[in-house]
């Protein structure tokens, strides 16, 4: 008995449906491959190295030192006969003598500024939020029209400006306390070096009752060099597109010359800046070149601007107890760097050092509803900032 035969289009329809089903199969696995990152490709990126923290932290000064740390055997020889006419209660000490000699009247004065600090606020990232740091942003010379000069061995920073009628005047800092000591005559011009000597032993005084890390050498600093011209390299090329694509998943991002947030404020300085966006991620990288000044080369203000974020980062505070701060120096990256994350307050953000040059790079999340891990955004940031650094070596 012979079976009956199937018919040519049912043998066509069966032979059919398996390379249909494999063609659905290979369109859906591109598809999958192209929707989805790479499994674990920010997890296999290396977390920043930790060193040692070596910007200074503190004293942090609570209150005004007992007569604005000046000894009776220095106002006694810098002022005879001293008169005084503001005690120190509002953190303001001053002495007149009551000579009969106007010629060798004297008068100082030493006054106090002391910092507490003050939270991030949204849209506000400029430096100067730790006690320390909004100590150093506000410092600066007393005389606008009054030359300055730098002075070493005198607290944490110092400058001195002179003239025959305004007398010697220190202006230093000491952990998060401003001071201005001013030694001068009342009457008659005074001379230079009486004055500065003068000045500085009243200042020497004042550092030691204010805790300073070490003892009161001060000294007329060189004048700066001049600063170097530099050019930073083209941000948007710095970042490989390797990492670019491994950070900011799309089929077409490309990085724009543009701050979305992330930009350095620095006076004077010439600011680059680079960012990538996805739907669900942002890379952002800002670079300053900080120019000299009469007081400071470009390599020791882009010190100060460095300082002062370092101490943000090291000592803001978490909005939830619950939550935990990410901050540590990283060494290997410029001359200086450190990496930092808090949630809800910074994203994950590396800042370092080259010279009079200061980069900062940023990654978080673009979408707040798919927020990135403390590990990734630590890890990302990083990895860019490895490749600017290494793009501003070679430029």
């Amino acid at each position: 008995m012979t079976g009956t035969p199937r018919s040519a289009a049912s043998q066509n329809g069966t032979g059919g449906a398996v390379p249909f089903a494999a063609v659905v199969v290979i369109v859906l696995s591109i598809v999958l491959v192209k929707a989805l990152p790479s499994p674990g490709s920010l997890d296999r990126m290396p977390d920043p190295p930790s060193g040692p923290d070596r910007v200074p932290a503190g004293p942090v000064v609570e209150a005004y030192p007992e007569h604005c740390g000046i000894s009776a055997a220095t106002l006694a020889r810098l002022v005879p006969d001293a008169r005084t006419t503001r005690g120190g209660g509002q953190g303001t000490c001053t002495w007149s003598s009551q000579k009969d000699d106007r010629r060798s009247e004297r008068h100082l004065s030493v006054g106090f500024t002391l910092f507490h600090g003050s939270a991030l606020r949204p849209g506000m990232p400029q430096p100067g939020r730790a006690p320390a740091a909004a100590a150093m942003r506000s410092l600066g010379p007393r005389w606008s029209n009054v030359p300055g000069t730098a002075v070493t061995g005198l607290g944490d920073e110092a400058f001195m400006q002179f003239s025959p009628s305004t007398g010697s005047t220190v202006v230093m800092r000491v952990g998060n306390a401003n001071v201005t000591v001013q030694y001068r005559s009342i009457f008659w011009p005074i001379p230079k070096k009486t004055a500065q000597d003068g000045a500085f032993a009243a200042a020497s005084e004042v550092v030691a009752a204010l805790g300073a890390r070490t003892p009161a050498r001060p000294a007329i600093a060189a004048a700066p060099q001049p600063t170097p011209a530099r050019a930073v390299p083209d941000l948007c090329a710095a970042v490989s597109e390797r990492t670019v694509h491994r950070l900011v998943e799309g089929d077409s991002v490309t990085g724009e010359p543009t701050s979305r947030g992330g930009a350095l404020a620095i006076k004077d300085a010439k600011v680059s800046n680079c960012s990538w966006t996805s739907m669900d991620r942002e890379l952002s990288v800002s670079a300053a070149v900080v120019p000299g000044s009469d007081l400071f080369d470009g390599a020791r203000l882009a010190t100060r601007e460095y300082a002062m974020r370092h101490d943000d980062a090291r000592t803001e505070e978490t909005l939830s107890v619950h939550d935990k701060r990410y901050f540590r120096a990283v060494p290997g990256l410029g001359d200086q760097a450190f990496a930092v994350q808090i949630p809800e307050v910074i994203p994950g953000e590396v800042v370092f050092r080259d010279g009079n040059v200061l980069v900062r790079v940023t990654y978080e999340a673009a979408d707040e509803r798919k927020p990135l891990s403390r590990k990734h955004a630590i890890r990302g940031a990083y990895a860019a900032a490895q490749e600017v650094a290494q793009a501003l070596a070679a430029h």
